[in-house]
This record gives structure tokens, sequence and C-alpha cells, in this order.
């Protein structure tokens, strides 16, 4: 194993991410692979399109996919499958040009992979929220349901189903778009 439990750094990080195109994160000093499956990403291109659509036009911040590194306030980097930083949230309203900036995710969205434990998402969860996050969502691809977190809770404030309107809150007012078509996945008929 190079490097060893314990003793990667935010360097060996970006190796990874950069020339071996592997998604890590860091977490307590050790690198850890991101799962990533074929429905999961779809699932985040849906979902990362709309957000990509609404924020530009309105001009309210950036949208990133999953290879974008954040450094949490704990020192941990993290991968969200999507991220919305607005102007406001970042140093001077400007894209921060660091390889892996310490900027609060307005909004980190987690598509939950099979291999990702309850744990693991509520320390994920923890580390946003105290990274200065203002809202996150877990979409549960197997359930169809995406959960909302206005703060840090083992409980979201609301399970939104496919029969639902995913909206913005306070964050993206005025952003709204139906779960069913995060959830939906083409197939020829």
């Amino acid at each position: 194993m190079d490097p060893w439990p314990g003793t990667a750094t935010e360097k060996d990080l970006l190796r990874f991410v950069e020339r071996d195109k592997r998604l890590v994160e860091l977490v307590d000093d050790t690198l850890v692979e991101k799962p990533v499956g074929w429905i999961e990403a779809q699932i985040a291109l849906n979902l990362a399109t709309a957000l990509h659509i609404f924020v530009r036009a309105r001009q309210l911040g950036t949208v990133a996919g999953a290879d974008a590194t954040l450094k949490m306030i704990g020192g941990n980097i993290r991968l969200p499958d999507i991220s919305f930083i607005s102007f406001g949230d970042m140093p001077g309203g400007r894209v921060p040009a660091q390889a892996v900036p310490r900027i609060p995710i307005t909004l980190a969205i987690e598509v939950i992979s099979e291999g990702n434990t309850k744990a693991e998402m509520r320390r994920k969860l923890a580390e946003y929220f105290d990274s200065g996050s203002k809202l996150v969502w877990f979409i549960h691809p197997k359930t169809k349901t995406i959960a909302i977190y206005e703060q840090a809770s083992d409980a979201p404030a609301r399970t939104l189903s496919e029969t639902d309107q995913l909206d913005g809150g306070d964050v993206l007012p005025d952003f709204a778009v139906p779960v069913s078509e995060v959830f939906h996945l083409p197939n020829k008929v």
C-alpha cells in the first residue's frame, strides 16, 4: 500500500485524483477510495445538470462534480458527488485557484452507494456542517428517496420520494426539480 494508512498527504490525494483518475478522499491521513457506480453517476449527472443550469443562469456561484477536492475544517479532504458553492461563500466572490481549497460547501450532495456505511455518512454530514455547509442532500438510489439535512442530525429535516418536488429552500430559492427526474434513467422503448 502506497502510502500506508495514516501517512497519506494532500499531495498523495492529488496524485491519485489527477494522475491516476481515481476518486479518493483523505480521511485521518488515510486515502479512502470513493465508490461510484454507473447508476449513481447517472443520478448525480441528472441533478448536477439541473443545478448547473439554474445556478449559471442566475450567476449564483459554481457547481462541481465528484472530482472536486475540498478541505474540511478538521483537515480531511472530501469529494462530494455534487457541490454548490455560492459566490457569497467564496473568498472575494471568486472561485479559488488552489487544487484543494478550504471553503464552505454551500450545498453538499452525496449519492449513497451500497458501500457507504451509516457511520461514514454521519461523519461526512457532521464535517460538511462543521465546515460551513448550509444544506446537505443524501440521495438514496435504492429507495429513490432524497434526505434533506439542514443541520448535522441523525434524522433528516425531510425525506422526499419520487412523487415530490426537490427544492433549494433558503440556499437556492426558486430552484425546483421533480424527484422523479433526478432518478430518471433513459431506457429505449
